[in-house]
């Protein structure tokens, strides 16, 4: 559903078409994931950079070399920009991504794997240098099927997995949305806050379940925010379509199969999404942190309202 993932691991064990190296003006190897990928591909790396580069590469460009002993068949090599050092113009950072993927397309690489891009020793701070990464690979038209992001340490992952799925919840409740626009007005939405206030959650009915809490696993899908961009058996991001995440609220609950009408309820539910679009919050309808008040709460402790959703129509 998404070309984008997130992993932690070792970037020179990747099995893809090919690996990003941070790589410095001089092209001629160094340190950190740098100095990694030419230790692991061995000499044709850096042989191959001499006869592609000898006068190097500047800032924020990009090109292809060989991979030598790498899984990955080629590597492109990308200069990010010192943060450290006063290159702090981020459109620097955004054209590595961008140069990386086009050279990745000109030599018809259908899988890439990236690293953080100047996040290391070159001090770019983190959170803006995921940002600049996720924002840009998401913007930029691809022939690439498939990116993945590496990290190598388990902070760095759990970052850009939780960036990954800031648009997650609002892509579900699109995708609900869609199934309403579909004819499957039956599928409902429960939403509510963790008691520690730390993670929304959601449970999307079949219209069969009787109880919208989930009391019937087969008849419930559920999400937490805790899973970052996973959800059902799938990556949901900023990329994914209201109707691609229909079509995983429909595979994943079997007795979905046919569109039901409860026009009341899908008038209820665009009104909200109404408020959601308007203040930018998520609807909040439980949460054991705070006192009950009629209605449901968009965006938690904002004050901002809407009435109880309408009762599921009578079985004929």
């Amino acid at each position: 559903m998404s070309k984008v993932r997130v992993v932690q691991g070792d970037i020179t064990e990747q099995q893809v078409d090919a690996i990003v190296n941070a790589a410095n003006q001089a092209m001629r190897g160094g340190g950190g994931v740098d100095g990694a990928i030419h230790r692991a591909g061995g000499p044709a790396v850096l042989q191959d950079c001499i006869a592609r580069f000898p006068q190097g590469l500047p800032t924020g460009d990009a090109g292809w070399t060989t991979a030598g002993r790498l899984p990955a068949r080629w590597v492109i090599h990308t200069v990010g920009p010192n943060h450290s050092a006063g290159q702090t113009d981020r459109s620097l950072l955004e054209s590595c991504y961008r140069r990386s993927l086009a050279v990745a397309d000109g030599i018809g690489a259908r899988s890439i794997a990236f690293p953080l891009i100047s996040a290391g020793v070159y001090g770019w701070p983190k959170n803006d240098a995921i940002d600049a990464a996720l924002t840009t690979v998401w913007s930029t038209d691809s022939t690439v099927e498939s990116v993945r992001f590496v990290a190598f340490d388990g902070d760095t992952c759990d970052r850009l997995r939780a960036a990954q799925g800031r648009d997650t919840p609002r892509r579900i409740l699109e995708g609900v949305a869609a199934l309403h626009a579909r004819g499957f007005e039956q599928i409902r939405v429960l939403t509510g806050m963790a008691p520690s206030g730390m993670h929304w959650r959601a449970s999307i009915t079949d219209g069969e379940t009787g109880d919208d809490d989930g009391s019937e696993d087969d008849g419930v899908l559920r999400y937490t925010t805790g899973a970052g961009p996973d959800f059902a058996d799938a990556v949901v991001d900023r990329s994914t379509t209201a109707a691609e995440v229909a079509d995983l609220i429909l595979a994943a609950l079997p007795r979905a199969r046919e569109p039901r009408p409860d026009t009341v309820y899908a008038v209820w539910f665009a009104r909200l999404m109404r408020l959601v679009a308007e203040h930018d919050r998520l609807p909040v309808a439980y949460s054991d942190s705070y006192v009950q008040e009629p209605g449901w709460e968009i965006g938690w402790g904002t004050g901002i309202r809407i009435d109880e959703p309408p009762p599921r129509p009578l079985a004929p």
